[in-house]
């Protein structure tokens, strides 16, 4: 009461500070006891409902008096990760003097222990997505209408702040796609002083960020922004960076690991809005150490870089450029693997689920296709420079899995530099380099360039390069294997345009090259040379100036199956694989001309034996040696063929003439002199049925291919050839060949066969061996089945086989007389034959005898013959009594047509039908001894002559037992075996 009294007692001024000092009092009440709370609930229901999640706010605190707020214990709470974003205290502390600067004006503005954790879950939905669609959700129901905001309404507010920090923050990522979760955690801090913002200077907006790497090193970013327009600079560096934990977040979108690896980087920077958004970056290094990339499973990383430096960096968004002075690289190693999926490089960085990994193979490839075409064209967005590369002690190994086993090659002691290159200009660039291939191959490279338009010129020498270890690449695709060699090879090739069009000129040898074939001996190669060498696409041209081969040693074996080389290797090549679709469009397209000046042999030596007869057949070309000139395969041109060699050694060989490639087409003479044919012994064993005892053969034949269609003339001599022993064969021929031979056989010893071949290549069933074997057994089975048809033409023509007498005669008359010289002659021609004479007698001789038998009845020695006798009455009388006399039968009865009416005409006809009676009837009563006699004794009479007046030597003609009713009267001819 007394109270209110002295109030009301009081002046106005009195009054008037009570009252405000009642405010007062009210204003610190809410302030400290009224408004927390409310700020506090509203605070976190209104955030509740904007996310949807639980958020919790533990105080809040204002000091109405000193004008600041603390909230402690904030958070939106998270299923996965407990808290999705927090802090421990948030002090906010208002200036007043605010109300005098027309600015909203903060002493400081600091955050404790903030706290931000994300998560990403498989299927890339990450812990806030629900969040994000909550908040989508509530825009599109409440559907506002969006007013144009004015550039003065769009302004920034006019806020400044002495001190803006965070201290003791972490920010937590946690990678949850694959089968073990991730977590990457950062220790965050920064500070921003003197913040405005719209104040601008060198004093203003400063800040500094710093984070702490998850494994040691520091982010640390300072610098100073202002706004309207914006504007940032400053300094970016990252220091010891370890770059372990960062890859493991990784993991489900790569297939490997990072074992290690350390980071560094500094840079300047400079960002800015005044014109149009522009970042520039300049003095920036980078720093790798110690990175290794590892496939999980493997023993060795994929990638180890030692250390690479970057200096120099700079970038110009504005201009669109970005400048890398220098790039050291120092001794990195790449293991690649193949393996049945593809090379693993190719495939690390894909995502480890395969529709990932496709989708992401294909997006590569179009934006490669993409930036490919830019280069090209010399369209790029970013022109990009790269001042100078420098490689030092590179290494490379590519470890093969898809050979069983694993194969390495390698590349060691690699060092690359690289200077002036530049995408996105036109600009030369060169390059030098070097390598040791398998440990021992030499490889140097140089050249220089442009990416735009696209030209190339580079040199290359690969020295020394082992060949031995090449072999198991080989092997799989053929049943073939290189036990050793050495490549060299010396190029220079140039690349133009868009095609592009390449030129490449250089030469190639390889020495001490042996091949082999099932573990033996295929091919050697003691030095191989390849000369002025020139190849271009543009043309599809490749032109070598001479191909020197020497000491060449190449062994053609059949094997016990009768399988050659080529059959073999085919066989052991693995199944082609099925094109399914219509041929491909190189099958279609113009072919490559390929041209060879020379191709020389020197001391080289080709061996054939072919395991499938018995015994074993060998037989070898040495001293190969000679040339082959002007090979083309353009059309109409011509090349010329020298070559000589020794066939097993001793005997000589030659091949000469011409050689066309389109259309085939050949002239050659083959010659081949005094080869041993004892050598032949399998082959004759087989065909024959005999070992060759002794001979040598010489061949000279003219071979001419003309329209696919082959012609061959060929003089085969066969000196001294005799068979042997006897072998059995089902394939030898069913005849005496021995004998034929001997009817080929000169008095000499020599057999001369001009032989004559034709025949269509196109035919499946042609073969130029073949038909060689079937023309030469042909005249050897025809000399041994029908010798005397062979012999003819030393015979004038005349058939020898049979030797004709007068029927019932044993005396050679003029006729017989003449083939028996023939005969002569064919035994003086070839002494060594032996003939068996064969008296025979036939029908006609039978008449001859019982003629003779009428004869002497009826006339004696006065008889002249039937066609005499008829002419004459008396003897027309006396056949006509013995035949009534004999037969007691009237002769007349022997003519049932009318007789003619003269009594000569008569006569005769009587007589003529009774001696025809009569022979029929003596000619049944001839003895089988007569017959006998007669055919012994034509025999007889033939040796004689022979040896008394053809001074031919008995113990060459033999008698053979007489044949009774043969096809000939005289003798048959024999050959004896």
């Amino acid at each position: 009461m007394k109270v209110t009294q002295a109030l009301k007692g009081s002046s106005w001024k009195t009054k008037a500070l009570v009252i405000l000092a009642g405010f007062y009092l009210l204003y610190v009440l809410l302030g400290f006891f009224v408004a927390p709370g409310l700020v506090r609930d509203n605070a976190r229901d209104a955030l509740a409902e904007l996310t949807g999640r639980e958020v919790v706010i533990s105080e809040v605190k204002i000091n109405p008096l000193a004008l600041s707020a603390t909230v402690n214990g904030f958070a939106i709470n998270d299923e996965q990760t407990q808290v999705l974003l927090g802090f421990n205290q948030l002090y906010v502390n208002f200036e007043v003097s605010s109300l005098f600067r027309w600015r909203w004006h903060f002493k400081q503005i600091g955050v404790e222990g903030l706290n931000v954790r994300a998560q990403r879950n498989p299927g890339s939905v990450f812990n806030f997505d629900d969040i994000i669609a909550h908040m989508e959700t509530q825009q599109a129901d409440s559907d506002p209408k969006v007013e144009p905001v004015s550039d003065a309404e769009s302004s920034l507010p006019n806020i400044s702040v002495d001190e803006l920090s965070l201290s003791h923050g972490e920010l937590r990522y946690t990678e949850a796609t694959g089968k073990e979760p991730h977590q990457l955690i950062l220790p965050v801090a920064f500070t921003v002083t003197n913040f405005s913002t719209v104040a601008k200077g060198e004093d203003q907006n400063g800040y500094a960020i710093h984070l702490d790497g998850p494994e040691g090193g520091a982010f640390d970013w300072n610098g100073h922004f202002a706004f309207s327009p914006f504007l940032a600079h400053g300094h970016l560096s990252i220091e010891k960076v370890d770059l372990v934990s960062l890859a493991k977040l990784a993991e489900g979108e790569v297939r490997f690991t990072v074992p290690s690896g350390e980071l560094d980087l500094q840079t300047d920077y400079l960002f800015s809005t005044e014109q149009g958004p522009r970042v520039m970056v300049n003095n920036g290094e980078l720093t790798l150490r110690d990175l290794q990339i590892q496939k999980p499973g493997e023993q060795a990383p994929s990638v180890e870089v030692p250390a690479l430096t970057v200096t120099g960096i700079s970038v110009d968004s504005a201009k669109k450029e970005i400048q890398l002075p220098n790039v050291a690289l120092e001794q990195p190693q790449v293991n690649a693997v193949l393996a049945e999926d593809g090379l693993d490089l190719a495939t690390l960085f894909l995502p480890v689920d395969p529709q990932e990994a496709e989708q992401r193979k294909q997006d590569v490839k179009e934006k490669a296709q993409e930036a490919a075409e830019r280069i090209a064209e010399a369209e790029t967005v970013w022109v990009t420079r790269l001042d100078n590369l420098a490689i030092e002690g590179n290494t490379l190994r590519l470890t093969d899995r898809t050979l069983n086993p694993a194969q390495t090659m390698t590349l060691t002691d690699g060092g690359l530099t690289l200077s002036n290159l530049i995408i996105g200009e036109e600009a030369t660039f060169t390059w030098q380099g070097k390598a040791t291939l398998q440990e021992q191959g030499s490889l140097t490279h140089s050249g220089e360039g442009q990416l735009a338009p696209l030209s190339i010129s580079a040199k290359g020498a690969l020295t020394a390069l082992p060949l031995a270890p090449l072999s198991p690449w080989l092997e799989r695709e053929a049943p073939l294997k290189m036990t050793s060699g050495q490549l060299s090879v010396d190029l220079q090739s140039t690349v133009k345009g868009d095609t592009p069009d390449i030129t490449v000129n250089g030469s190639a040898g390889v020495i001490n090259l042996n091949l082999q074939e099932g573990g033996r001996p295929l091919i050697k190669v003691n030095k191989g040379q390849v000369k002025n060498v020139s190849l271009a696409t543009a043309t599809q041209q490749v032109r070598v100036g001479e191909i020197l081969l020497t000491g060449i040693d190449m062994l053609h074996r059949v094997d016990a199956q009768g399988r050659d080389v080529a059959s073999r290797i085919q066989a052991g090549m693995p199944a082609p694989a099925s094109s399914g679709g219509s041929p491909s469009a190189s099958s279609s397209s113009k072919p490559w001309q390929v041209t060879v000046d020379k191709l020389r042999l020197v001391g080289s030596q080709v061996r054939h034996e072919d395991l499938s007869l018995s015994p074993h057949f060998r037989i070898g070309l040495y001293q190969l040696a000679g040339t082959v000139s002007n090979l083309d395969t353009r059309s109409g041109r011509t090349a010329n063929v020298n070559l000589s060699a020794q066939v097993d050694r001793y005997a000589p060989f030659s091949v000469k003439g011409r050689l066309s490639s389109e259309p085939f087409s050949t002239d050659m003479q083959v010659s081949l002199h005094n080869y041993e044919m004892t050598s032949l012994s399998p082959y004759t064993g087989l065909y024959l049925g005999y070992l060759v005892e002794k001979g040598q053969l010489g061949v000279d034949t003219e071979v001419s291919v003309e329209k696919n269609h082959l012609n061959s003339a060929a003089d085969i001599l066969a000196d001294q050839f005799y068979l042997g022993e006897k072998v059995a064969s089902e394939n030898a021929v069913r005849a005496p060949v021995k004998l034929g031979l001997s009817v080929l056989r000169s008095r000499s010893g020599e057999i001369t066969l001009p032989v004559k071949m034709s025949g269509d290549l196109d035919d499946p069933s042609f073969s130029v061996s073949g038909m060689i074997l079937k023309v030469l057994t042909n005249i050897v089975v025809k000399a041994a089945t029908a010798p005397f048809s062979v012999l003819a033409g030393l015979a004038g023509g005349e058939n020898l086989e049979t030797i004709a007498f007068e029927p019932g005669s044993a005396q050679a008359g003029v006729q017989t007389t003449g083939s028996l010289q023939a005969l002569a002659k064919v035994l003086t021609e070839k002494p060594h034959l032996h003939i068996g004479l064969v008296g025979t007698t036939n029908a006609e001789d039978r008449a001859a005898i019982a003629g003779r038998a009428i004869a002497e009845d009826v006339a004696g020695d006065d008889w002249l013959g039937i066609d005499a006798a008829v002419q004459e009455k008396k003897w027309r009388r006396k056949l006509i009594r013995r035949y009534e006399s004999g037969s007691d039968r009237d002769v007349e009865t022997l003519i049932s047509a009318p007789l003619p009416e003269d009594d000569e005409q008569r006569d005769s006809l009587l007589a003529r039908s009774a001696w025809d009676a009569m022979l029929a009837t003596e000619i049944e009563l001839v003895d089988q001894e007569q017959l006998i006699a007669l055919a012994r004794l034509r025999s007889q009479n033939a040796k004689a002559r022979l040896v008394k007046q053809f001074n031919i030597e008995p113990s060459r003609l033999y008698l053979s037992d007489a044949k009774v009713d043969g096809a000939v009267s005289g003798l048959t001819l024999t050959l004896e075996k």
